[in-house]
């Protein structure tokens, strides 16, 4: 705090300030007001964000083989997924939308001002989505459901089918009209180029694509504010 002080001199009036906080008082309403300006930044930034995050993920899932192959290509006919494109479409938002983010606004610890933030994207076992409509294929008519999530994210080389293999062609018989799984002396299991497990799968692999990008946007959030 400043507080005037005036002294008439033979030249006029002299104006002096004398300072009667201490410097650790100085020093903490300094940190205060930068504490209040990064919670204003921060409060906006993170919105913004999240959105970003959003984004990102997105395109890195959707830029993975398996996601035109689920979409019209092999893994479409071998897992027999007939209406694919909206299952994906409804995992997707998922992936991409329930991001769940730990803000600890700043705060003043002695001389630093201190805060975090963490951002969870995508369960590691996928159980928010496995055994979701999105996630299986009903087949009413023959009577079982196929987890083919479960199957293409987590059971890698595993045999699924034993003794029966997807036989290619035009099949009124098929549910997505061009392959039907048949008895066979091999057995049926993911594709190899496809197959993943819990710590190696399309969308790990898609995480891990997309890991520079998520640090670049986190980075900027904060430090380009």
């Amino acid at each position: 705090m400043l507080v005037p002080n005036s002294v008439t001199t033979g030249q006029g009036v002299e104006i002096n300030f004398k300072l009667l906080d201490s410097n650790k008082e100085i020093q903490r309403k300094i940190l205060e007001a930068v504490r209040k300006e990064m919670v204003s930044l921060m409060d906006k930034a993170i919105p913004k964000l999240k959105l970003r995050l959003s984004n990102t993920i997105r395109e890195a899932i959707v830029s993975q083989p398996e996601y035109q192959s689920l979409l019209s290509g092999k893994l479409k006919y071998e897992l027999g997924i007939p209406n694919s494109s909206s299952k994906l479409a409804k995992l997707i938002d998922v992936w991409s939308t329930n991001i769940k983010t730990d803000y600890q606004k700043p705060r003043i610890v002695g001389s630093k001002i201190i805060g975090s933030f963490s951002a969870n994207m995508i369960r590691v076992d996928f159980s928010d989505v496995r055994y979701t409509d999105y996630a299986v294929v009903v087949d009413r008519y023959r009577g079982y459901t196929l987890p083919w999530l479960e199957w293409l994210l987590l059971e890698g080389n595993k045999i699924i089918v034993p003794k029966h293999e997807v036989v290619f062609g035009k099949n009124r018989a098929s549910r997505t009209g061009w392959a039907l799984m048949k008895e066979s002396t091999t057995s049926w299991k993911v594709p190899s180029e496809f197959a993943g497990t819990i710590t190696n799968n399309w969308i790990t692999r898609a995480i891990d694509s997309a890991e520079e990008a998520l640090k670049i946007i986190v980075y900027g959030a904060f430090y380009g504010m």
